[in-house]
C-alpha cells in the first residue's frame, strides 16, 4: 500500500506586489457584484414561478437550504468552545442530508464521528460524516454512540467538515481523508462488466467541505496545487467546497472530474475553481455526491474477516504465524511489551525477502536439523513456501534452530529448538531468525529499556 503523502521541497511563498494585491481587490470586488446580480436575478424569477405552482424544481429548494445553512453557521459564532463549534457544524450538515431524505434509503449517513477499519489492521482517523451501506454493513465496534467503528467494504464515503477553511484545516482535511481512501477493501472478483465511461468505482471518495474562509481564491488554488503535488492521486480529494464562495475540483488541461478513476490518470494536475454566483453551492454538493454514491461499489464482508486483525507497521501489514506466543516478549524489569516491526525494518525485509528463493517450510526444517532435504513425499504432502530471510547466506542449521538447555530425567541436556519467528506480509511467508533479528535490530524490544539504554532491549525477551 503506498503512502498518501510523499515528501517534497515547499515552494517559498513570494510577497504581493501592490499590483497583485488590487488585482485580487478588483476580483473580488467583481465577483461579489456579479453574485449579487446573479443571485437577485434567480430570486426574482423563482417568486414568479412560486406563484404559478408549489414545485417547479430543486433550483428553489436548494438556494433556500444554502441561505439557512449559511444563517445557522453565523448563529453557530456565539458558541466559544472550538470543540462545541465544530460538532455543531458537523450537525448542521448532517442534518441537511438526513432531515431533507435526499438520499435513497441504501445509503445511510453517520450519527457521529466514525472510524473506517480494513483487514490489513489500518484504521482511518475520525471521519466526521460517513456515508455507508445501510442494508449490509455492521459495526466493528461502538462506545456509548461517541466512537464507532465501520468495515471499509461497506462504505461510499466521507466528508470532512470545516467551519473556516485555513491553510492549516486544508491540510489537516487532505490527511483525514487520505487516510480513508488509503484503506483498501478485500480482494474481489468483478462479476459485472464496467466500460471506462460508465465510472464504477471500487474505492471511496472524500471530500472536504468548509462554511467560509478567509483565504482569497488565489491562495485556496495555490495551496491546492501543493497539496495535489505532495499526495499521492489515489488518495486526494474528490472536491474541495467552501459553501460561501464555490468548490474546486482536480483536472487536466483538458477537464475536471469528480471520479477516482479520472483524477489517477491526470498527467499534470490543474486546480479548476467554480465560483458559486447564483447560491447553487450546495446543490453542486448534493450532486457530486449523489453521483458518487451510485457509481461506488461496496462488497461483503463477513465479522470473521475482522475477528482477528493484522499487525501495522506505516502502510504494512503483517501477522505472526506462531500468533500470541511472538506477538510479545517479556522483560523481567518492565513486564510484557509487544514485538513490532518499524515501517523502515519490515521494508527492509520484505524486499530482499521478495527476490528470495523460496523453499518448502518442511523441507527448510529438516535441513535446519541436519536431514537432508529429500523427503520428497512429505514435502508434497504438506505443501507451502516460505522465504527466508538470509543476507549473509548461511547454512540454515546456523540459523533456524539453537542449543538449549532443558532438564530431562532430573538432568540437563542439550536440545535443538526453533530459532525463528514466521510472519505473513505482502502475500509472503517468511522466516526470521533470531540471529539477523539480534544482529540488524528487526524487532522492538523492551521500548522502556530502549528509551533508558539506548538500546533495542531485545534481549530482555
Amino acid at each position: 500500500m503506498k503512502s498518501g503523502y510523499m515528501s517534497e521541497i515547499p515552494e517559498k511563498r513570494r510577497r504581493l506586489t501592490a499590483a497583485q494585491k488590487k488585482e485580487r481587490a478588483d476580483f473580488k470586488s467583481r465577483e461579489a457584484r456579479t453574485k449579487e446580480w446573479l443571485s437577485n436575478q434567480a430570486l426574482r424569477a423563482n417568486k414568479l414561478r412560486s406563484k404559478d405552482k408549489e414545485f417547479h424544481g430543486l433550483e428553489r429548494e436548494f438556494i433556500n437550504l444554502q441561505n439557512k445553512m449559511l444563517r445557522d453557521y453565523e448563529i453557530s459564532k456565539d458558541i466559544k468552545h472550538p470543540r462545541d463549534v465544530g460538532t455543531v457544524r458537523e450537525v448542521l450538515l448532517r442534518a441537511f442530508f438526513l432531515e431533507n431524505r435526499l438520499l435513497p434509503q441504501r445509503y445511510a449517513v453517520s450519527k457521529s464521528s466514525v472510524r473506517v477499519a480494513s483487514t490489513s489492521g489500518h484504521l482511518s482517523n475520525e471521519i466526521d460524516i460517513l456515508f455507508y451501506n445501510a442494508f449490509d454493513s455492521f459495526t466493528l465496534m461502538q462506545r456509548q454512540d461517541v466512537y464507532e467503528v465501520l468495515p471499509v467494504e461497506y462504505c461510499y464515503g466521507a466528508i470532512q467538515v470545516k467551519s473556516k477553511l485555513s491553510k492549516k484545516e486544508l491540510k489537516s482535511g487532505f490527511d483525514n481523508i487520505a487516510s480513508f481512501k488509503r484503506l483498501r477493501r478485500m480482494s474481489y472478483s468483478q462479476n459485472y462488466f464496467s466500460g471506462h465511461s460508465d465510472k464504477i468505482q471500487n474505492e471511496g471518495f472524500g471530500i472536504i467541505f468548509a462554511y467560509d474562509t478567509d483565504m482569497d481564491w488565489a491562495d485556496v488554488v495555490a495551496e491546492l496545487r501543493l497539496h495535489a503535488k505532495a499526495y499521492d492521486k489515489s488518495v486526494l480529494p474528490n472536491a474541495v467546497f467552501i459553501l460561501s464562495k464555490g468548490y474546486f475540483q482536480f483536472g487536466d488541461e483538458n477537464f475536471s472530474s469528480s471520479y477516482n478513476s479520472d483524477i489517477k490518470e491526470f498527467n499534470d494536475i490543474t486546480i479548476y475553481g467554480i465560483p458559486d454566483r447564483q447560491g447553487y453551492c450546495l446543490y453542486s454538493l448534493y450532486e457530486i455526491i449523489f453521483n458518487l454514491l451510485k457509481k461506488t461499489q461496496t462488497q461483503e464482508a463477513f465479522p470473521h474477516h475482522y475477528f482477528r486483525l493484522p499487525l501495522t507497521a506505516g502502510d504494512y501489514s503483517y501477522e505472526y504465524r506462531f500468533g500470541n506466543f511472538a506477538e510479545f516478549g517479556h522483560c523481567e524489569e518492565h513486564g510484557d511489551y509487544p514485538r513490532t516491526f518499524t515501517s523502515e525494518k519490515l521494508s527492509k525485509l520484505i524486499s530482499w525477502c521478495q527476490t528470495a528463493e523460496p523453499i518448502n517450510w518442511i523441507k527448510a526444517t529438516d535441513l535446519a536439523y541436519g536431514k537432508p532435504g529429500d523427503n520428497t513425499e512429505a514435502y508434497v504432502r504438506q505443501p507451502g513456501d516460505v522465504r527466508i530471510y538470509n543476507p549473509e547466506g548461511l547454512p540454515l542449521t546456523d540459523i533456524l534452530v539453537a542449543d538449549k538447555e532443558v532438564m530431562f530425567d532430573g538432568k540437563e541436556v542439550i536440545t535443538k529448538v526453533l530459532a525463528f519467528d514466521s510472519i505473513k506480509s505482502c502475500g509472503l511467508d517468511i522466516f526470521i531468525p533470531y540471529y539477523y533479528q539480534l544482529k540488524e535490530d528487526l524487532v522492538q524490544g523492551c521500548p522502556k529499556c530502549k528509551r533508558r539504554k539506548g538500546s533495542s532491549g531485545i534481549d530482555s525477551q
